[in-house]
């Protein structure tokens, strides 16, 4: 089997679309709407959120068994947590998909994008895990807490059940990315700093029109989701507690609400 597939080669129905993410934003912009699919305001709000988590499952649990084929030369324990991992995805893409004909949706509705899996495209594990691991898999911390939230509001113990179960297992998730990105690069600094940046580069792309704040900081806007008028974050906030609970630093979740507020986004 060929190392680091391209993302054309994975397996999905000829009816799902898949396009860049650069794509997806322009063509949404193209058609007068904001760059994602995550304003509070938009008809197909929770539909389109709910879709492109899973979607982001079934790359993720692709990604975590690419990641054991490509290097397999890497430490027992490793193998074994991206066993784990590819396990725990593929649970959490069947929860998402039957979210989605819960809420009226199914998969393949919207465009899929390819953004999880071209951090596969790299050849360092450590690399790999500092990407996927606490980037993405950060970022849903942080999508995961605001649906929960949203769920609370709506009355909906359906979503904010589910949702908050894989919460759970993201948050693992991101604490093994944060031990293998420092565990295969003890004693290499240079290593440990392009993992840092290709982290980086994950976080700034969500970041690309900045605004992003905390839960406490984030302003309401009223919001229509199922005839349901309920007041919602403005914003994809950050969720602090959730990512120290996933290993992150309080130095490093200052950084990343600092660069967020340098572009106004979401």
């Amino acid at each position: 089997m060929q190392r680091m597939i391209a993302v054309d080669k994975l397996a999905r129905p000829d009816n799902h679309i898949l396009l860049p993410l650069e794509r997806l934003f322009q063509a949404r912009v193209d058609q007068g709407f904001s760059p994602t699919n995550v304003m509070p305001h938009e008809e197909d709000f929770l539909q389109g959120r709910l879709h492109g988590i899973a979607t982001g499952e079934l790359q993720a649990m692709e990604a975590a068994g690419r990641t054991l084929f490509d290097f397999p030369d890497a430490p027992w324990e490793f193998q074994l947590d991206m066993a784990r991992q590819v396990w725990d995805e593929s649970r959490h893409a069947e929860i998402f998909i039957k979210l989605l004909e819960y809420v009226g949706s199914y998969l393949g509705e919207f465009a899929e994008t390819e953004v999880l899996w071209s951090c596969t495209q790299i050849d360092d594990p450590a690399c790999r895990v500092a990407g996927i691991n606490r980037g993405l898999e950060g970022l849903a911390c942080d999508v995961f807490e605001q649906i929960i939230r949203l769920a609370q509001r709506m009355g909906d113990p359906v979503i904010e059940r589910a949702v908050d179960y894989v919460l759970a297992d993201e948050i693992t998730h991101v604490r093994m990315g944060s031990k293998w990105m420092r565990k295969l690069t003890e004693g290499d600094p240079d290593r440990l700093k392009r993992a840092q940046d290709f982290q980086e580069n994950i976080d700034n792309l969500f970041n690309f029109q900045g605004g992003r704040t905390t839960q406490e900081d984030s302003p309401q806007v009223p919001v229509d989701v199922g005839g349901h008028a309920i007041d919602f974050d403005a914003t994809l906030t950050i969720a602090r507690d959730a990512r120290i609970l996933a290993g992150f630093t309080h130095e490093e979740i200052d950084r990343l609400l600092k660069a967020a507020s340098r572009s106004a986004a979401y």
